[in-house]
């Protein structure tokens, strides 16, 4: 169920916040205030039935002064006269009471102060002022404070008397307190949100470098952080997208370039129409075709659109016949291509033509960096449920901080860019992808001078 309408007043989080400490405040402050009300209601019942014996002892003399007089005129006199008024015994002859009387009304007839005398009890001196009762009739209302002094600033009476004003105070204390703390974190847990979405809103308009502060604690920390790795993926991948431009641009060039100046020297007569000069043209086309085609094939495993024929497979016969189909190229730069399998190897669920191209890749790559004399060994072990599959070479390796970067598109290290054997510089990103698709990873360690050893694992089963 939406609270507010699409169409409604929309609150930020900050006040969002604010109006919810301000809900919770105001509704511990009405459940204080009705409990303390209740209270205070409930100790003046059980004052007037259960008064205190000075109290009840003079209502009681009161009301048989008022029984005996038909009025109240002359009590005055009477309170200030005990005990040695008239018809009276002695009760304490060191007592001095100071009592108000007042009519039924309220009104004071009779008080130590002479000039409260006509005007009407407070709140708080009504509210606990003991009834003088004759029958049921309530003729007149009596109050007499514990202590001596002005009846008017006497505080217990007032904490009674004025429970509602009371505790209405401190409840607007404890509100403004509340509300002050309930500022304080609402800016503290707003804040960063506020910045987080200044932040995206640079995102989106294409500022990459936007950034958030990682200053608070908690969930606020970890979601800066998290906030601030996307941005920085975004910024790469972003710069990846343009180096992959241009680097397109220059792989589709060169070739371009080749075909354009021999099919031009033919047309003008320079170069005869003779399979010498016509083969080079060949050798670029089918460069651009396989540029084309491995471009193709890398968006489609990145987008995740790229269909595996997922089925039992045999690690060992795709090694072996690997071996077979490049045992020729390896001779030709005289190298070594050896097998190493063990006994037995465990079925994987895999899609045997993309594996093969993996191992196309990885072998290429590895016979077109091995110098003659050396070799490139393929193997595979059982290990943990996987069966690890690895190519390695005795080649002249690869620098340790250009390691991070063989698996990207065109990859500018001098080795992988070598047109020698009629690379595009996507093999190995390529491989990646198709290995990512079955649930693997692909890894490398190379050492310059030493050789090469790329190994990717496959699920058994």
């Amino acid at each position: 169920m939406k609270l507010i309408p699409k169409s409604g007043i929309r609150l930020s989080l900050f006040w969002q916040l604010i109006l919810a400490f301000a809900l919770v405040t105001f509704a511990a402050g009405a459940g204080i205030h009705f409990v303390a009300r209740s209270t205070v209601e409930d100790a003046k019942a059980a004052f007037q039935h259960n008064p205190p014996a000075l109290q009840s002892l003079w209502a009681d003399r009161l009301a048989r002064y008022y029984a005996e007089q038909g009025s109240w005129e002359g009590v005055g006199a009477m309170i200030a006269g005990y005990p040695t008024g008239p018809g009276w015994e002695p009760w304490d002859e060191t007592w001095q009471v100071e009592a108000i009387v007042a009519t039924a009304e309220g009104v004071i007839i009779a008080a130590p102060d002479p000039e409260s005398i006509g005007q009407t009890l407070e709140i708080r001196e009504k509210f606990l002022a003991l009834p003088i009762m004759q029958g049921d009739q309530e003729v007149g209302l009596l109050f007499i404070p514990p202590v001596s002094g002005s009846l008017r600033a006497w505080a217990p009476g007032a904490l009674m008397g004025t429970g509602f004003w009371r505790f209405l105070f401190p409840e607007g204390i404890i509100l403004f307190f509340v509300l002050l703390v309930g500022v304080l974190l609402s800016r503290g847990i707003s804040h960063p949100l506020s910045q987080l979405t200044q932040a995206t809103h640079k995102i989106a308009e294409g500022d990459l470098d936007a950034r958030v502060p990682v200053r608070y604690q908690g969930e606020a920390r970890e979601l800066a952080r998290a906030f601030n790795n996307m941005a920085e993926a975004l910024a790469r991948s972003d710069e990846l997208r343009r180096n992959m431009t241009a680097d397109v641009a220059h792989e589709l060039r060169t070739p371009l370039s080749v075909i354009r100046g021999k099919l031009e020297g033919i047309l003008d007569g320079v170069y005869p129409a003779t399979a010498e000069h016509l083969a080079p043209i060949l050798e670029e086309t089918s460069l651009l075709t396989r540029l084309v085609e491995d471009l193709r094939l890398l968006a489609q495993a990145e987008a995740g659109q790229l269909q595996l024929d997922l089925r039992p497979l045999n690690v060992g016969d795709l090694l072996h016949d690997a071996q077979v189909n490049f045992t020729p190229l390896a001779d030709d730069r005289g190298v070594l291509l050896s097998l190493a399998l063990p006994a037995e190897l465990p079925e994987v669920r895999a899609d045997g033509r993309r594996i093969a191209q993996v191992l196309g890749n990885l072998i290429t790559n590895a016979l077109r960096h091995t110098p003659e004399g050396g070799s490139v060994n393929l193997s595979a072990l059982a290990r943990e449920g996987r069966v690890e599959v690895a190519v390695s070479d005795t080649g002249t390796g690869i620098a340790p901080e250009e390691l991070p970067y063989i698996f990207e598109r065109f990859w500018r290290g001098d080795q992988s860019r070598s047109r020698v054997g009629g690379g595009t510089g996507l093999g190995l990103a390529i491989a990646k992808q198709i290995v990512s698709l079955h649930g693997s990873n692909i890894s490398v360690e190379s050492t310059l001078g030493r050789g090469t050893t790329f190994r990717f694992s496959l699920p058994a089963g």
